[in-house]
């Protein structure tokens, strides 16, 4: 059996928990969705694993990703219009009130059989599903990192980012 450990996992990045709408976990999981859209987030390269939020929520997503590209509204709409082809407007306005936000790309997946909240608890009574991210790899949260590194991994997929990132360097010189 390949788990998260020994098939997707990088001791040496920081791993998260952050949480995500359903339709945007299937999206991820189908290969729609390479891109994740928030007013801000942590900068750095990152690995984490996925709450889908909801009634039937629970982890069933773990995620690479390179830094984050940080922009105005106009350049991330652009290039969300580019990459993902998402409605420039609508991620415009998203971004519009701070004229600032940022772009997450997703390299690559592990779809998890999916992990309910009250398995999370069982292994860490006080945790809470953040709307943002929280660390996995802090002292007070390895008993519950150990856990979710022994799911099993099942669908992986590489996304095709040094295509993208091409396609965005175009598209930034060009708009100069």
């Amino acid at each position: 059996m390949q788990t998260v450990e020994n098939s997707v996992y990088d001791p040496f990045l920081p791993t998260l928990l952050l949480s995500m709408h359903e339709e945007y976990v299937n999206e991820i999981l189908i290969g729609q969705k390479v891109i994740e859209y928030r007013k801000r987030f942590f900068k750095d390269s990152f690995q984490a694993f996925v709450y889908t939020t909801g009634k039937n929520g629970g982890i069933e997503l773990f995620i690479k990703c390179p830094a984050l590209i940080q922009n105005d509204a106009n350049t991330l709409a652009k290039i969300g219009q580019l990459i993902q082809h998402d409605q420039y407007e609508e991620i415009y306005d998203y971004f519009m009130p701070k004229n600032d936000g940022c772009i997450i790309p997703i390299l690559n997946y592990c779809a998890v059989k999916k992990v309910t909240l009250e398995q999370l608890r069982s292994v860490m009574p006080e945790i809470t599903i953040p709307q943002s991210y929280l660390f996995l790899d802090r002292p007070d949260k390895q008993k519950l990192l150990a856990y979710l590194l022994k799911q099993e991994c099942g669908t992986q997929k590489e996304n095709q980012w040094e295509k993208y990132f091409a396609e965005i360097e175009q598209m930034l010189k060009t708009n100069k």
